[in-house]
């Protein structure tokens, strides 16, 4: 009893202190301060993320919409006001020095989603990163009625003809283009006896009169580029088609031919045209370099060879095995071209169909085609048929003969826009015989021949 009366009255006693056991203040450890800090730091930080999150995610969407109603909205050209709105104000690349931005043939350019489908086909099919290495060879399409004009124009007394000679082997060299007469008007096959029927030649005092007339009845329209002294294919749509012909090539024994007697004939028909002019990457002046058979060539010579004539094995260090030989270089000449819009507005043939467009340039139908692809929107759908002549192709060294990746560019284009390959010479193609090339170690002249028509 003593004993709890003790412990009453000392809880009593130290309750009413303050210093009983039971209120006594433990000191708190400091690494609970520190747990409690992180959890804090930790949930902050957590915070700021979600919230950062949650602004990248509506940015994003945000940004999503504007881009996809930006490629439903009809083909409009970035300003500058446009580009500061952007993320990083990215300046606009418009300069045209030496890649064209890609137009209409309005003149409006590409819009986003345009432009970059354009730009995947001509990469793609370059680079043959496509479902066939060997497209720009390969026949696509059928012409039932096809020709290379020959029965049209080689007759006695024309150039090249020769008597006795079958039909498919006389002329050599003046018919190598064929084209499709599935859609072209009836042509009139001259008699033997050298008359062409078909288109007469007026009198020089009423050429001017002549010609008005027969061009508002002409049933063809056709450009002829690249002609030498050769105007066979030109003079064949037009003596015998009815076509109105426009020629054109600025070489000189082009320009000397026009001028002599031989061109006569041509100059007085009413129909034909010849533009002293090349056809071009470019409008203006551009370098051109002296070429096989009397033409030009935008190819170039290297300045020096590997003459191995006098090698011997058994002489060792620098110059005494082969030897370094400069090739004398070219004679070059600066002459005229256009580009194919250009060409079209000048002659007055906007809204016009061009129904069959010959291409032999000597190598400039590269630079040609490819700016008709980007001043036309990446489809010239005003041509009809397009004939030829490839040359200086190199061949994609994974598969060989026949995978030219230039071409296989262009030809895939073309395709698209509905110009179908329906013949060509061969796969290859064919390499220069001329010694020149193989001492120049310029493997990659090689040349072939193809026609396209957009089918119906």
């Amino acid at each position: 009893e003593r004993m709890n009366t003790k412990r009453i009255a000392g809880v009593s006693r130290g309750h009413e202190a303050g210093t009983g056991y039971l209120h006594r203040r433990v000191p708190t450890p400091l690494w609970v301060f520190v747990l409690i800090s992180i959890f804090i730091i930790a949930v902050t930080v957590q915070s700021v993320l979600v919230v950062g999150v949650l602004n990248g995610s509506i940015d994003s969407i945000i940004y999503n919409n504007e881009m996809q109603q930006q490629l439903r909205r009809p083909s409009r050209r970035l300003t500058d006001g446009d580009m500061s709105k952007s993320s990083g104000a990215r300046p606009i690349l418009d300069d045209t020095t030496n890649v064209p931005i890609p137009k209409h043939r309005d003149g409006t350019p590409l819009g986003v989603e345009e432009r970059l489908r354009y730009l995947e086909l001509k990469a793609n099919a370059y680079l043959n990163f496509g479902s066939d290495p060997f497209f720009g060879s390969t026949v696509q399409s059928q012409c039932s009625n096809t020709t290379d004009l020959r029965p049209y124009g080689c007759i006695p007394g024309a150039d090249g003809y020769e008597d006795g000679v079958p039909m498919q082997k006389n002329c050599p060299g003046f018919y190598d283009h064929f084209i499709c007469l599935d859609h072209l008007p009836d042509g009139h096959i001259p008699a033997q006896d050298g008359d062409v029927t078909g288109v007469e030649e007026p009198p020089d005092n009423n050429l001017r009169t002549q010609r008005k007339t027969k061009l508002q009845e002409a049933p063809c329209l056709v450009y002829d580029f690249g002609i030498r002294d050769m105007p066979t294919f030109g003079a064949a749509m037009a003596k015998s088609f009815g076509c109105e012909v426009h020629a054109f090539d600025p070489s000189p024994v082009s320009i000397e031919w026009w001028a002599s007697a031989r061109a006569k004939p041509l100059r007085d028909l009413p129909n034909y045209f010849f533009h002293p002019y090349g056809a071009g990457g470019i409008d203006g002046d551009l370098t051109l370099n002296e070429y096989d058979w009397g033409q030009v060539s935008i190819i170039r010579y290297p300045d020096h060879m590997v003459d191995c004539t006098k090698y011997d094995a058994s002489k060792k260090g620098q110059g005494q095995g082969c030897k370094l030989k400069t090739t004398g270089g070219q004679k070059t000449f600066t002459l005229p071209v256009k580009t194919l819009p250009t060409i079209i507005k000048e002659l007055g043939h906007e809204g016009r169909t061009i129904d069959v467009m010959k291409v032999d340039v000597e190598g400039s139908e590269f630079a040609f085609l490819e700016n008709m692809f980007d001043g036309t929107g990446g489809c010239p759908d005003f041509i009809e048929q397009l004939a030829i002549e490839w040359h200086h192709m190199p061949w994609d060294a994974r598969y060989g003969e026949g995978s030219s990746p230039s071409i296989n560019a262009i030809v895939t284009l073309l395709h698209t826009c509905g110009l179908k390959m329906f013949w060509q010479h061969s796969p290859g193609g064919w390499r220069s015989p001329e010694k020149i090339y193989v001492d120049l170690d310029m493997k990659d002249v090689r040349y072939n021949l193809a026609s396209f028509h957009r089918e119906r």
